[in-house]
């Protein structure tokens, strides 16, 4: 599976009308995603995940994501399937999830469009890791970073959760964070990429999934890593 980028254009509840109250990206590499949505009303999570993302079959494409993190503390892995939309860059996914709104089991239909890699020359490696306890998920995809942090405890480590996003501003040759949100009072404990000029990490040209790094002053295992 080839690394990508995505956001959602719009999200509608049957039979309901669509609307996006969300700023989000999703990273995909190889069989691993992490997903941040922050609400744009108050830059609350509004739901931010992590952990595996299979293929169940390809005609319709129908995936599996398993939860490994959650903010929202759900375990259960989703199921969706896609087809195309008019714009060749965009996707509709329809199944059917909890609605946090009403707390019922509910069909939806997503608008996704994927997003080019920004910075591929610079950043031509992708990757997804995570911590020794599995708590932590640390993605890149060309320009742009995504962190995700469970808390201690609950469903999915959902109490304490924390996320950040960063993109690379090649103006200036330094990360910027764009988004912080979650348990603030855990995020100093989140890695990031702020206030470095890093280009690329030792170890991403060298190692295969399953293989144990040093990032960030510990030890991650790498869950997927490719060339763009």
């Amino acid at each position: 599976m080839s690394s990508r980028l995505s956001t959602r254009l719009s999200i509608r509840w049957v039979p309901g009308e669509p609307s996006e109250p969300t700023d989000t990206l999703v990273m995909s590499v190889g069989g691993w995603y992490v997903d941040l949505r922050i609400t744009k009303k108050d830059g609350s999570i509004d739901w931010g995940m992590a952990g595996e993302r299979l293929i169940l079959s390809r005609e319709p494409l129908t995936c599996k994501w398993t939860h490994w993190i959650d903010s929202n503390g759900y375990t259960e892995p989703d199921i969706g399937s896609f087809e195309p939309a008019a714009n060749p860059t965009d996707s509709i996914e329809t199944g059917s999830m909890l609605n946090p709104e009403t707390n019922k089991i509910t069909p939806y239909a997503e608008v996704w469009r994927t997003l080019p890699a920004s910075l591929p020359d610079v950043f031509p490696v992708a990757w997804i890791i995570r911590s020794a306890d599995g708590k932590t998920f640390l993605g890149r995809v060309g320009g742009d970073f995504l962190g995700l942090k469970g808390g201690d405890d609950g469903p999915s480590f959902m109490n304490g959760f924390c996320a950040r996003r960063q993109a690379w501003d090649d103006g200036n040759s330094t990360w910027k964070t764009l988004r912080e949100a979650g348990d603030l009072s855990k995020i100093g404990s989140l890695p990031g990429m702020e206030g470095s000029d890093k280009k690329k990490m030792e170890w991403e040209e060298s190692c295969k999934e399953g293989d144990l790094v040093e990032a960030f002053g510990e030890k991650y295992t790498v869950c997927a890593v490719e060339k763009l």
